[in-house]
């Protein structure tokens, strides 16, 4: 992996989220109970289109023609831990693109088995906060020849892959304070990656997006309720102009 930073621009930001619009990719989202309501609509306002099948028995069929995958583990059931390896099989069959989030991977044997059994596979995307990452260290360190591409959001989102190493400074505390808006960050980063093939580029790209509606959303509501509504608006309008603005601020 290589850790030189490299600079993003918004006409690079720009190309990727024109793409979402274009080819409204379809995201199969295996995600968790708190977080589906907010996923679909920030996929729906990034320009993709959400898919939540969760039954085991439809899991492969939703995928087998979507644009990418997401796995989040938040609220995983015994149903979901018999789908997950549907996904991953079409995953690996297609290369599909596929972004795992390992939410709370540190506090549960159950979650951090499954984690092992998602790192089996290659090229896919790992998106969680420092301290999840920080969990799955020696899991992450045996799969590193695996072209992982590592994403730890917090106040800065650090971003490592095979192709690339990049550092996004967007963002607003406000976005801490919203059930499932770290969430539907990674189902943002799959849509990316179906229009992307550099999956450290498209994460890049979703997160600079997002953390501008963010910052936008911020200074248009009043608290926690009303920036949930302003986010999905702001993601919406997220332009080349907008871009350029708010990166060179």
């Amino acid at each position: 992996m290589t850790t030189d930073i490299t600079h993003l621009d918004a006409a690079r930001v720009a190309a990727v989220l024109a793409r979402v619009a274009a080819q409204r990719p379809r995201v199969q989202c295996l995600t968790n109970t708190v977080a589906q309501n907010i996923t679909a609509n920030m996929l729906l306002a990034f320009g993709a289109i959400p898919s939540m099948a969760i039954h085991v028995d439809e899991v492969a069929a939703m995928a087998d023609g979507a644009g990418a995958i997401l796995i989040n583990i938040g609220t995983i059931n015994a149903e979901s831990e018999l789908a997950i390896p549907k996904l991953l099989e079409v995953a690996r069959d297609q290369a599909k693109p596929l972004v795992f989030d390992p939410v709370f991977v540190e506090l549960s044997p159950l979650r951090q088995h499954v984690a092992r059994e998602v790192l089996r596979l290659r090229n896919i995307v790992v998106r969680g906060n420092a301290t999840e990452m920080a969990a799955l260290e020696d899991t992450l360190q045996a799969a590193r020849g695996h072209d992982l591409t590592l994403v730890t959001t917090g106040k800065i989102d650090r971003i490592e892959g095979p192709r690339g190493a990049f550092s996004v400074a967007h963002g607003h505390p406000l976005m801490t304070k919203v059930t499932g808006v770290g969430c539907a960050a990674g189902a943002l980063i799959a849509a990316a990656c179906a229009v992307e093939s550099n999956p450290a580029l498209a994460a890049a790209a979703a997160l600079t997006a997002y953390g501008i509606a963010g910052e936008i959303a911020a200074e248009r509501s009043n608290g926690p309720g009303s920036f949930a509504v302003a986010l999905i608006d702001a993601l919406a309008g997220i332009d080349e102009a907008t871009l350029r603005a708010r990166m060179s601020a």
